[in-house]
């Protein structure tokens, strides 16, 4: 069977010019593993993302557009931090990451219908409800690893994914290879131990479900686990081995804003504190929300052991809203747990311990 065609090879080339990293072809067939994501909500790992569950069956691409036939994947990967925890996970690091991957597929989509006349497509990038990542790994664009996310062999996890329905034809490609192997470094770095098994995640443990759709307080028991994080989670994708030094470079599609990825805790609850609004709208940080941010933030200062910024915690704690003031208190006791841990850890004058 051929896997290529004079179109597909426009439509790659194409594609590297509009700045995506990888694009991969597969049929609008059912997609695979529907009874597994079926058992995972129904045990309810999915948590509050009742969302999930609604506009049909996520593995019947033709739902979504009727006559479909072909799904065009695209990939654009993001810029990998230095700095490991980050407050803010690395594809937030940027602002809304949907009007790139759409810029990006719009002509593609439009080369598609020139194509064959009287076709049809649809772009799907996150909130359509379809399995984006079974639509990935049947592309060939990556494997699905042990952390669940697509795994690309040059740009390990740090992609994004945009997807084209279309009502034309083409050769599909070879599905991916999962090369993971014996390597669990992923689920060994969970600083909740989120990833249960191999391929397994429950999101109600996961920090990047906590800190982004969870939105009541952050369980106590999960909350020194997030250590800086204020948004999002990185540590699984960091503990790949898949992925290069290039990763550290900054992606022309979707550009790092150095205002998010460079800012201190202080800064960043100075900014949610008085206009969150302004400082975060258009960005992914957003889906938090103002009380959401300050919630997390606060866990993060408390988590830092930076008695500095004790002075900006302080009036949260008679906050109006209950659930920030009850994590400013958690904050400030955890603040001073830290000083008092290090006062008894100093030694005295005389060399001995007080």
């Amino acid at each position: 069977m051929s896997f290529t065609s004079p179109l597909k090879d426009h439509l790659r080339r194409r594609a590297r010019e509009l700045g995506l990293d990888a694009i991969g072809f597969t049929t609008a067939d059912d997609l695979p593993r529907a009874d597994y994501v079926e058992r995972w909500l129904e045990e309810g790992r999915a948590g509050a993302m009742s969302y999930l569950a609604r506009g049909g069956p996520r593995h019947r691409p033709g739902l979504l557009l009727e006559g479909a036939r072909t799904i065009v994947v695209g990939a654009a990967r993001y810029q990998r931090p230095r700095r490991e925890p980050s407050h803010v996970a690395a594809y937030a690091q940027r602002g809304d990451y949907h009007p790139g991957l759409r810029k990006a597929l719009r002509p593609l989509a439009a080369e598609l219908r020139a194509a064959v006349a009287g076709s049809a497509t649809k772009i799907c990038i996150d909130a359509a409800p379809i399995l984006e990542r079974e639509a990935a790994a049947r592309a060939g664009v990556g494997w699905i690893g042990k952390n669940t996310l697509v795994v690309h062999p040059e740009h390990g996890c740090y992609t994004l994914l945009g997807l084209i329905l279309w009502t034309g034809e083409l050769p599909p490609d070879p599905p991916a290879v999962d090369h993971c192997g014996g390597c669990r470094r992923c689920l060994d770095a969970c600083p909740t131990q989120a990833l249960t098994a191999p391929y397994q995640m429950d999101a109600r443990r996961c920090i990047s479900y906590l800190t982004i759709e969870q939105r009541d307080a952050i369980p106590v028991e999960y909350r020194a686990a997030l250590d800086v994080r204020a948004f999002g989670c990185d540590a699984c994708l960091a503990a790949c081995p898949y992925g290069g030094a290039a990763l550290f470079e900054d992606a022309p599609l979707l550009p790092t804003d150095a205002a998010l990825a460079g800012a201190s805790l202080r800064d960043l609850l100075e900014r949610a504190r008085d206009r969150f609004w302004k400082s975060f709208r258009a960005t992914p940080v957003e889906r938090a929300r103002r009380r959401g941010f300050l919630r997390n933030l606060l866990v993060a200062a408390g988590n830092s052991r930076d008695a500095s910024l004790r002075e900006v915690l302080l009036p949260f704690r008679e906050d109006g809203d209950t659930l920030v003031a009850e994590h400013a208190d958690w904050a400030l006791r955890r603040l001073d747990e830290g000083r008092e841990s290090a006062g008894a850890s100093t030694p005295t004058a005389k060399g001995t311990r007080p």
